[in-house]
């Protein structure tokens, strides 16, 4: 079989670190140089693919780790603009539609828990109607690429349609919700999110490393397909010290 040419060069290399976050080091390397400064944008996926001689893939993984961290922002039609020279110190949501939440979801689910379960109580409202009964529910963690310390607990629940998605999670980098629409060939419309503040269990303190009863961030999120189906509810508590939420509102435009 025919070895890719990245394939190549990470076999060539000893693979010490892969070929994305050699691309996340040279690129943070220049914004602090100034080569890139804040508020302008960074070369195409396209350009920066020619560059690095990588895929475009590779090149989008390398994006998203800026993005988690704060570095930069996507938009679609407008390019990757840097947002700083310095790596954020809490983990930033700034959303304004459902490819924003790339920067969130981008990160690796480590999966503790699975089993099909009735969803709790407390989310049946979420479900618009739809049978409560016997969802896939899965538990784990969210860690920083290179770190073993949680940043962030989730709970997921799968519709049970679309349950199959569960063997990719963890895999790759890949949100679940993007997982659900490459695997069963169905669309998002909308992502609803709540945002409000809870007590940590003793189980979730231990693993975001906080003292026992703590405060947390909960971000609650609702996904429905475009005909309105719920397939995903994914609870996520985060360290309220650790965690910023924007939101850009933007005036409509008033036809004439």
């Amino acid at each position: 079989m025919k070895q890719s040419p990245e394939a190549a060069r990470a076999k060539a290399g000893g693979a010490k670190e892969p070929l994305y976050r050699q691309v996340v080091a040279a690129l943070r390397s220049e914004i602090l140089q100034g080569l890139h400064p804040v508020g302008q944008n960074l070369p195409t996926e396209g350009e920066l693919a020619e560059r690095f001689h990588l895929s475009r893939h590779t090149i989008r993984e390398a994006l998203r780790e800026l993005r988690l961290n704060g570095v930069v922002a996507s938009r679609r039609g407008s390019g990757t603009v840097v947002l700083s020279s310095s790596t954020a110190q809490s983990y930033i949501h700034e959303t304004g539609s459902l490819d924003d939440l790339l920067q969130y979801a981008a990160s690796r689910l480590e999966i503790r828990h699975s089993k099909t379960a009735d969803v709790a109580a407390a989310l049946v409202p979420c479900l618009n109607g739809a049978s409560p009964a016997k969802w896939l529910r899965l538990e784990g963690v969210r860690c920083e690429e290179g770190s073993v310390q949680a940043i962030c607990w989730t709970q997921v629940y799968l519709h049970p349609d679309y349950a199959g998605v569960a063997r990719l999670i963890g895999k790759r980098s890949t949100p679940v919700y993007e997982l659900i629409e490459e695997t069963y060939g169905v669309r998002m419309g909308e992502a609803q999110q709540t945002l409000r503040m809870c007590e940590a269990t003793e189980e979730v303190a231990t693993l975001l490393g906080l003292a026992p009863r703590a405060t947390v961030v909960e971000l609650l999120r609702v996904y429905r397909l475009t005909d309105g189906q719920v397939v995903e509810i994914s609870r996520n508590l985060y360290a309220s010290t650790h965690f910023s939420l924007t939101f850009k509102l933007r005036r409509a435009e008033v036809g004439r």
